[in-house]
């Protein structure tokens, strides 16, 4: 069933802030999304333990109705030998064949999912931040809707930080020069909390000692230079369900509050997730549980729901869909 997406655009105009009653006449309970009903960060290809509709409705069923549903680009570029290892170690099933067919085949595959009418979704790709140095691969980045950023945990290495966001932000700001579609930079708290708990580890620390100015993200002054950089871009920062790992540990909680709190008054916008890797990531998604303490709402996380719905609505009308 085709969705009317010039109407849920005019519905979002109509205002961005209710958490109003159903809107007579148009099924919808609202014009904002809630938090729960958002995954915009769900791998849906070669790391998905089920057939794709399944998998799909799994999601719904646990409250799902807005979804980007993506994979890893350099999956796709295993030789077959390697692939088979790949796959038969973690028990996936050979879903789709490297390079060039992959991409169509699992671009295809998951074109099918817009024929539902339980959920909208939109296509995409997760690509290593280290690609914005190296150079990116275009034919497959062509075929998306939304492209995701893998901020590396970098364990081994130095942590994420604010300097790498910064960075990280004003590549893929010129990166969409060439692609004018919405971005993500994905999951950069978690994986700095991921990298420092793994070092104090092994250097025979215990994690309770670790400071919250060991965990902070941002130096001062950095989060004013990332506001000033991402203001009015089609540029989102992802708060991934992997936080949750971490949230019942107090001096996580503060060092993070301290540093997405002044992003969000700054009207910084957010992207919420499951970052699924398994049947099990599908179930009990609870992102209130972390995103109430740092002011994240659907307020701030709407916005690309709202610019992809766009998108969509314009090829569809221009026929220029990829």
């Amino acid at each position: 069933m085709k969705k009317n997406y010039c109407l849920l655009i005019v519905l979002c105009l109509i205002s961005l802030a209710t958490n109003a009653q159903k809107i007579i006449g148009t099924g919808l309970p609202s014009v904002l999304f809630e938090l729960r009903e958002m995954d915009m960060h769900n791998h849906s290809g070669k790391e998905r333990d089920a057939p794709l509709h399944k998998w799909i409705d799994l999601s719904v069923k646990d409250g799902r109705k807005v979804m980007v549903i993506l994979d890893h680009l350099e999956l796709y570029r295993m030789p077959a030998k390697e692939t088979k290892e790949w796959t038969e170690e973690r028990k996936f099933q050979d879903w789709y064949p490297t390079a060039n067919d992959g991409h169509t085949a699992l671009m295809k595959d998951l074109s099918s999912i817009e024929n539902r009418d339980d959920i909208i979704t939109f296509r995409g790709w997760e690509i290593s931040e280290d690609e914005l140095d190296t150079g990116i691969e275009v034919a497959p980045m062509k075929l998306a809707e939304v492209i995701g950023w893998h901020i590396s945990p970098k364990n081994g290495g130095d942590a994420p930080n604010g300097q790498t966001l910064l960075k990280r932000a004003s590549q893929v700001i010129n990166i969409q020069k060439e692609f004018p579609i919405p971005m993500i930079l994905f999951h950069p708290f978690s994986m700095r909390i991921e990298n420092i708990q793994r070092t104090v580890e092994k250097s025979n620390r215990a994690i309770a000692s670790i400071s919250v100015d060991e965990y902070r993200f941002f130096k001062p002054g950095e989060q004013e230079q990332l506001i000033e950089v991402l203001r009015g871009q089609s540029v989102y920062i992802e708060i991934s369900h992997d936080l949750s790992r971490y949230w019942d540990n107090k001096t996580v909680r503060e060092s993070v509050i301290e540093d997405v709190r002044p992003l969000v008054e700054a009207g910084i916008q957010f992207a919420v997730s499951t970052d699924a890797h398994g049947v099990s990531s599908l179930n009990n998604f609870n992102p209130n549980y972390y995103c109430d303490d740092l002011g994240i709402t659907p307020k701030n996380t709407n916005a690309i729901v709202r610019e992809l719905i766009a998108i969509r609505a314009i090829q569809d009308f221009s026929g220029n869909k990829p």
